[in-house]
């Protein structure tokens, strides 16, 4: 069960029911409270009144197999053997029963523990007694195991207890808007699913105390003993992806449901389209001008000026030749007008590459077909396989249930692809996480690159997982003209790596910025990466790697322009761009048992931070507008090199 609890920062009294629906009004409405009950939810919220217990009971239901001295014997007699399990269920203990129009029935029901996804462990280590408590609540045996194997089996069982919440609070950071996860105390993590519920649950922020808690109600008369459910997935109504997000506590065979993927129609495209202004025509666009230096307004944060001859600085886009922005562009009309032309650092539709669930689609053309059904692989062989979660959910639990057929390894990365700086990414092997994860918002599932290259890191005296970033500069889409730059970055770990502890995001991510992690972060370039990495690869060349990156890179290029837009890249002579292309390097093995290196494209991004890379390569900028506005890398080769012109 997830919600968005809209609040803002208003400070306000307990005083009167008049100020609690000025602040919680909009809150009761998207919960679709009825309004018979808001007065009493007001006073128990005031009041701090839990008085569930006096209404409801939960019973222990057990489930008992009996052996028989023989079959079919219907008599036990004593010595008979009995084995099973229990479940449970809370029942009405009210002698009258609840009436649904009894504006007295709303109760509240307290979070037991209450958290963001990447703090759970050290909640678990630090905090006194929860880990015994979430253990006793999700029927964990404790018994004389130590305190990881617990903590490692409470986080795997959770996602069949926790709902979540995310604050709809715009002036908060984007740290603070991350989902909370919760999990209610006893009674509430009782209340089992039906698909006919008898009651409705929803979690409600009550602002004077900026607590959470869980607010339930009948929608129905039940009498005394009978059953008190909810759905634990109310606004799913498809039955296939019902089923796959009820996969937590229903168990569901979906290997008949095919896992091949097709690309969408263009309606899905435009559905993520940011609305551009496009000139009905652009007619021949003048040369720059070569009768005095080319008016360049670079509006980057700290972005070093460019020194190339050819160009000069200016304050403002209304004087400048060529606009260079790290905001998002929409009226491309502008730059057309009068006679005069503008150039800008973005092409129309770039979204296409740059959005994280519509990049896999783009890339999937550069491929020979869908997914081979008897080795599971993707294709092209560069793309990390990857689903839609919000579109291909039942399609991603059939592919799952293939690999664990086979015995694959099912390690995931879930990515917002509305969100930037790692928020809200995941690393797991658990179906159940990844399903629940569904309800947080938009998300992509990549198959996590398992067995990655490394390098050691000497000051951790550890090998850590390392990933890349290149950068292309675009010139043209039609034709094709592209450039690549030879540098590269390289970003590494900060705990050794091995497959295991998803949830510490240090082993698993090179870049955990948004979270307050106290790490040393140091950069690596191209020369001091490629030395250590071939002295601890014997036999492995770099300059093979490299061409197969390069490859791989045009390909997806070829891709991204291979279709009209909405679903590719618009032919704009105005544009010109630098993509940062983010990669990882991973471990293969080829027919005859060699093992060999093979890049995998991780992201495409439109915003890269020019200060750092200019601190180690000061003539990046330089070498980029003299191949995107002259086409000339002479005396840059050693640094810039064309890919398709």
């Amino acid at each position: 069960m997830s919600s968005q609890i809209d609040q803002d920062n208003t400070t306000i009294s307990e005083s009167s029911f008049e100020e609690f629906l000025l602040i919680h009004q909009l809150q009761l409405k998207n919960s679709c409270v009825p309004q018979i009950y808001w007065q009493t939810l007001f006073n128990k919220l005031k009041d701090e009144v839990f008085d569930a217990g006096g209404v409801f009971q939960v019973q222990i239901v057990e489930h008992v197999e009996e052996t028989y001295g023989n079959e079919g014997d219907e008599d036990r007699e004593d010595g008979d053997e009995t084995s099973g399990s229990h479940t449970y269920r809370v029942v009405v203990s009210r002698q009258e029963g609840i009436s649904c129009i009894d504006e007295e029935h709303i109760y509240l029901v307290d979070h037991a523990w209450t958290y963001r996804q990447h703090e759970a462990r050290a909640y678990l280590e630090q905090v006194a007694g929860l880990k015994e408590r979430m253990a006793d609540l999700m029927d964990i045996k404790k018994d004389e195991r130590p305190d990881k194997d617990i903590i490692d089996e409470v986080l795997r069982e959770m996602w069949r207890f926790n709902g979540t919440y995310s604050i709809g609070n715009y002036d908060l950071g984007t740290n603070e808007r991350l989902p909370v996860w919760y999990v209610m105390d006893e009674f509430g993590s009782r209340i089992q699913h039906s698909d006919m519920p008898t009651f409705k649950m929803a979690p409600f922020m009550y602002g004077p105390r900026q607590i959470a808690y869980s607010i339930i109600w009948p929608i129905k008369d039940l009498n005394k003993g009978e059953e008190v459910t909810r759905d634990y997935v109310p606004n799913i109504h498809h039955p296939e992806r019902r089923a796959a997000t009820m996969l937590p506590w229903i168990p569901h065979d979906f290997r008949e449901t095919s896992f091949q993927q097709q690309e969408p129609s263009s309606d899905f495209f435009s559905a993520h389209r940011i609305a551009e202004k496009m000139p009905e025509e652009v007619g021949p666009v003048s040369p720059l001008p070569s009768d005095r230096r080319i008016r360049v307004c670079l509006d980057y944060p700290e972005a070093p000026e460019i020194t190339h001859p050819r160009f000069e600085m200016v304050d403002t886009g209304e004087e400048a030749d060529i606009i260079w922005t790290l905001q998002n562009f929409k009226d491309f009309t502008s730059l057309c007008s009068e006679g005069k032309y503008r150039y800008i650092n973005q092409f129309p539709n770039e979204q296409c590459i740059t959005v994280k669930d519509l990049l896999p689609i783009v890339c999937r053309r550069a491929g020979t077909g869908g997914i081979d059904p008897d080795t599971l692989e993707g294709s092209p062989k560069w793309l990390p396989l990857t689903f839609n979660l919000n579109t291909e959910l039942d399609k991603f639990v059939s592919y799952f249930q293939h690999r664990q057929d086979k015995g694959l390894d099912n390690v995931w990365i879930l990515k917002p692809w509305n969100l930037s700086n790692s928020a809200d990414i995941t690393v797991s092997d658990n179906l159940n996480q990844i399903v629940r994860l569904t309800e947080t918002g938009p998300k992509i599932a990549c198959k996590y690159i398992s067995d990655c290259v490394t390098i050691h890191r000497a000051d951790l005296k550890a090998d850590v997982k390392v990933d890349f970033r290149f950068l292309i500069f675009l010139a043209s889409v039609k034709p094709l003209q592209v450039f690549l730059y030879r540098p590269f970055s390289v970003r590494r770990g900060h705990k050794e790596y091995s497959l295991t502890d998803f949830d510490d995001l240090l082993r698993h991510l090179t870049y955990v910025g948004l979270y307050k992690y106290n790490v040393y972060r140091p950069g690596m370039y191209t020369e001091e990466f490629i030395e250590p990495f071939e002295a601890e690869n014997p036999g492995v060349k770099w300059n093979t790697i490299e061409d197969s990156i390069h490859t791989a890179l045009l390909e997806l290029f070829q891709a991204a322009t291979s279709r009209d837009p909405p679903a590719g890249l618009v032919n704009f002579p105005l544009s010109r761009a630098i993509y940062g292309i983010d990669l990882l390097l991973q471990w293969q093995t080829n027919e005859k048992g060699e093992r060999y290196v093979q890049p995998m494209v991780s992201e495409v991004n439109f915003g890269c931070d020019y200060k750092s890379w200019m601190e180690e390569y000061p003539e990046m900028l330089n070498d980029a507008f003299s191949a995107l506005f002259f086409n000339d890398i002479e005396g840059r080769e050693d640094r810039v090199k064309v890919l398709a012109s």
